[in-house]
Formats: C-alpha cells, structure tokens, sequence
C-alpha cells in the first residue's frame, strides 16, 4: 500500500513544479547533491583582483547551521556577524557594512542554492541562450533592485554565468563569468568570478576561490 501511495503521490508533485523550479532542482542536483548547503562550516580564503587597485585577501569563516560569519578583509575591515547581530571587531566602518559584507559573500558563494531562499521572489524562465557552445537555460528573478538572469547549462545543470540590470531599458547592470570549480565538502563552488559592466563589457575585476579549509 505504502509502495503505491508512492506512485501516486510522485508524478503529482513533480507536475507541481513549474518549468523553472525543474531547471533550478537540476542545477542544485549538480552544485549540491546531498544538500549539504544549509549546513556548511567552512573557511573562503579569496583573492580578488582589480584592474585599477592592488589585490585584496578575503577570509571568510562560514557556518551556516548557525548563521555565523566571521569576514576579514585585508586585516583591515574584520566583522562578526551571528543571525542578523553584527560587530565591527576591526576597521573604521559600521555594522550595516558587515551585514552587506555577509550577504554579499552569501548570496554570490552560495548560488544557486541560495535561490532556494524564503525571501527569494517568483523565479520564472527566460528564454534559452548559449554560453560559448553550450545550450543554457535561464532563470529570471525580479528584485525589488535589480533583476537577475542565471545561466544553467541544459545538459549537466551547472551554473556557468549570471548577470543583473538595474534598468533593463537600458541594459545598464553587470555580468559575472564562472570559471573552474572546487568541491567543497560535497558542493561544486564555481572557482573565479570575473565581473564585467553591461552593456559596455567593461573588466571590473576578478575574484578568485584560493583556498577551503
């Protein structure tokens, strides 16, 4: 009985999801199979270039089961933040910078799991594009600032670039390639993070997964 409410119960909720929960189940099936996500206690060590500045060094010391992250950039802006209570342990800066300092690196680190997200709005599907020769699918996600555009290989369902408009009517916004990947306790994380204006396709610079501890 048990094996045939199974059987009927499976084909119900897999015709519940709509074409855009599909996609984005397939790219969390190759970024992070076991779910291991929501879990993770880890530390980023990053280098991120700039074309018009010196290299920074980033350590971000990660567990998200508790929602703690401890940022260190360059030894000159340190931050604790647990939940949403932030110190500012070393730099001139507040702590609403810490907050945004952890969303950043949350968001960007943690995609595309972080689409999973309550607060994430209704993802739709845009048209298919190709990335190089790839065939991709993209996921569309209207904030209240920005809109955003994720590109999932149609084939493997990796992640291999996203970008966001502030004004879709002219184009003006920024797109982020993936290169690489590192596995990290399980989870495929795209290794660097190269950033480009749109629609000039200005470099802006490029951030580096050095090292996972």
């Amino acid at each position: 009985m048990r094996k045939l409410l199974l059987l009927l119960v499976c084909p119900l909720l897999l015709s519940a999801q709509t074409p855009a929960d599909q996609i984005l189940a397939k790219a969390k099936a190759y970024h992070d199979p076991q779910d291991i996500w929501p879990t993770l206690e880890t530390t980023f060590t990053f280098k991120e270039t700039r074309p018009d500045g010196p290299d920074r060094s980033t350590i971000i010391i990660l567990d998200n089961g508790i929602s703690y992250m401890k940022i260190n950039r360059n030894d000159e802006e340190v931050y604790e933040v647990n939940g949403e209570v932030a110190e500012v342990l070393k730099g001139d800066k507040d702590k609403a910078r810490a907050l945004v300092l952890r969303n950043y690196y949350l968001y960007l680190w943690g995609l595309p799991m972080k689409l999973y997200d309550k607060s994430t709005p209704e993802i739709s599907l845009a048209e298919d594009e190709k990335v190089g020769d790839k065939l991709c699918k993209v996921l569309r996600v209207v904030y209240e600032e920005d809109t955003w555009y994720f590109y999932i290989d149609d084939f493997s369902g990796r992640m291999l670039q996203y970008k966001f408009y502030k004004d879709e009517a002219t184009g003006k916004g920024e797109l982020i390639t993936l290169e690489d990947e590192i596995m990290v306790d399980g989870i495929k994380i795209p290794q660097e993070r190269s950033w480009y204006t749109l629609p000039e396709m200005k470099y802006l610079g490029t951030d580096i997964l050095e090292e996972v501890d």
